[in-house]
């Protein structure tokens, strides 16, 4: 997926409905793509009381920890050729499947969710799943429609709260949704720091005030916050790559490459099977002239868990002509455009390039 920088919607009284939605299509895109790359892409996914996963399926639930959207997808695929009706597997196969170019897969997504709901609302993997796919939704349709998602996106979100209330993932969620809204559409600072609240470990509480630091851009509470996580509990390990991620953007993005590479590095070091610390590196060293060694980064990338959703392809075809390797670049950003999860914008770009290097050969 490109990176991520999409956020949820809103909804307001018809005499605030005019400036909420001025600012829905911009919050909408930074809420969005956090809380999918929580699935691998995000965003992210009652047994007995304690249960603290999205997935009672360990296979599911593991697949989704790792970022590997490819293989959940695959397997919820094979479930629900065995029953339709497995409520696990239909929740799973829309997680997999949020960013895929093709709007087709989210409305038909977003119906089974909708009878997912209706037939199983205990199960809070469809609720969680049905929220973020509305999100989704509303992403391409009227700044209008999203205000009037925004009640039911966060009943959903309250309800998984409500059935996982040890699951990091819906509130992790629903902060997002809460720092992504300004208070007078219902959400706000106030209401995103009120999550905290309960939250016995002390790893959730601190990406909990990383990712509101990082909203405000306070980033030395950020780093503070992210450094003094130790958790090994997979799906903790996957919202700290996310904020990892984010606030290395915000380095790179203020010209603060050193800054940003050893950041990147780090989390190389600790998560070495995830794609994501490369890619960071690799779109550094693109930023510092490293042409090289952002190629090295980006191959070493796509060899990783959760890359297929990071877009690798672009970023190393950039790479790769700027380099002045033009061959090689054009390989690259065919690859990416002929993806599944290749993104409007990203498909755009890439044709430019392509089409500013001119024909093959």
């Amino acid at each position: 997926m490109s990176d991520p920088t999409r956020n949820s919607v809103r909804r307001a009284t018809r005499s605030q409905a005019v400036l909420a939605a001025s600012a829905a299509s911009g919050a909408s895109r930074r809420a969005v793509g956090m809380m999918a790359l929580l699935i691998g892409a995000l965003g992210v996914w009652m047994a007995p009381p304690a249960q603290a996963a999205i997935f009672k399926d360990a296979a599911l639930q593991s697949l989704l920890d790792e970022g590997q959207a490819d293989e959940l997808e695959k397997l919820a695929s094979q479930r629900l050729k065995a029953q339709a009706d497995d409520p696990q597997a239909t929740a799973a196969l829309a997680l997999s499947q949020l960013d895929l170019a093709d709007g087709n897969a989210l409305k038909q997504n977003i119906q089974r969710l909708e009878q997912c709901v209706e037939r199983h609302p205990q199960e809070a993997a469809c609720s969680y799943s049905l929220a973020l796919a509305l999100v989704m939704q509303v992403r391409s349709g009227s700044k209008f429609k999203a205000l009037g998602a925004l009640g039911r996106v966060s009943d959903l979100m309250q309800k998984t709260m409500t059935l996982l209330p040890d699951a990091p993932e819906p509130r992790s969620a629903m902060q997002q949704y809460y720092l992504a809204l300004p208070s007078f559409i219902g959400g706000g600072e106030s209401k995103a720091r009120a999550l905290e609240q309960g939250v016995q470990d002390a790893d959730q509480r601190h990406l909990l005030r990383a990712r509101a630091a990082l909203s405000k851009k306070d980033l030395a509470t950020a780093e503070r916050e992210l450094r003094a996580v130790r958790t090994r509990r997979p799906e903790l390990l996957l919202e700290l790559r996310v904020s990892w991620n984010e606030l290395g953007r915000h380095w790179m993005h203020d010209g603060q490459h050193a800054k940003a590479q050893a950041w990147y590095e780090e989390l190389i070091k600790s998560q070495p099977q995830q794609a994501v610390g490369w890619y960071g590196l690799g779109r550094v060293l693109d930023a510092m002239g490293q042409y090289d060694r952002a190629v090295t980064a980006f191959e070493r990338a796509r060899e990783l868990h959760g890359a297929e959703q990071l877009g690798i392809d672009q970023r190393l075809g950039n790479a790769l002509q700027a380099k002045g390797d033009k061959p090689a670049a054009r390989a690259a950003l065919e690859r990416y455009i002929a993806g599944r999860r290749a993104s409007a914008s990203g498909i755009e770009e890439s044709k430019r390039r392509l089409s500013e290097m001119g024909a093959a050969g």
